[in-house]
């Protein structure tokens, strides 16, 4: 009986006498055994032998549901990873291009020195001031938003 086929596989006759638990010689158990411990093709084939029956393929295939709750969370998880930096850039330029002291033009040279010292002298003051109207500015855009608590039946001691 030959054990395998030319293109190196195992024969049909093979795997029949492995079903029917024939008497082969330890040398071609060994073969056969190792030929299926790495070749799926065959594996499969012996295992079809071994059911006598077709394996049942479901109805209707879970593949695009998959594909769809991964991609969700993909999306989800973007958005989420990125959104709390995206709030914190969009926060940090509309406090920079609101305020109105701040020029990102160059401003007018002073005619002297001392008006050029004084100048340069103030600058953080008014920064600071500026800053400190946009950011006051912004805290009271979001104190509006927050939802207003009402007593209901009088006074509360």
């Amino acid at each position: 009986m030959e054990r395998f086929r030319a293109d190196g596989h195992l024969t049909n006759e093979a795997l029949a006498a492995l079903i029917r638990d024939e008497t082969l010689d330890e040398l071609a158990r060994l073969e056969i055994a190792e030929h299926l411990s790495f070749c799926d093709l065959c594996l499969q084939r012996y295992t079809d032998l071994l059911c006598g029956a077709e394996l049942l393929e479901p109805e209707r295939s879970c593949q695009e549901t998959l594909w769809a709750r991964v991609r969700t969370r993909t999306l989800r998880l973007v958005t989420s990873r990125y959104a709390t930096a995206a709030a914190a850039v969009a926060l940090a330029l509309t406090v920079l291009w609101s305020s109105q002291e701040i020029q990102f033009s160059r401003p007018a040279a002073p005619q002297n020195l001392s008006a050029a010292a004084e100048h340069l002298h103030s600058w953080p003051e008014r920064w600071n001031e500026a800053l400190n109207e946009t950011l006051s500015g912004v805290t009271g855009f979001f104190d509006g938003l927050r939802p207003q608590h009402h007593t209901r039946g009088g006074n509360h001691s």
